[in-house]
């Protein structure tokens, strides 16, 4: 299952500019990232990259997944609890 997302800086309410900073902000405080949903078919609804579901890919867009596409990347949370970012 694929849920398309953007990335925000909990502390900020910021873009995350790029993925290398997507990963490192995951890395260092999976608490602190925002990945909030971009469809209406899944009703609007975000959560914390800790918060992931487990076997669900989000795609994330960014900087901002309305206004500015310039990179893309996949977060996932897998059966042991690691967060990865493709």
């Amino acid at each position: 299952m694929f849920i398309n997302v953007g990335a925000k800086d909990k502390s900020t309410l910021s873009d995350i500019p790029t993925k290398a900073a997507l990963k490192r902000a995951i890395a260092a405080n999976p608490d602190n990232v925002v990945l909030y949903d971009t469809s209406d078919f899944n009703g609007k609804s975000s959560r914390t990259a800790a918060n992931l579901d487990e076997g669900v890919n989000y795609s994330v867009t960014g900087p901002n997944p309305y206004t500015s596409r310039k990179w893309y990347a996949t977060v996932a949370k897998g059966p042991t609890g690691k967060i990865t970012v493709k």
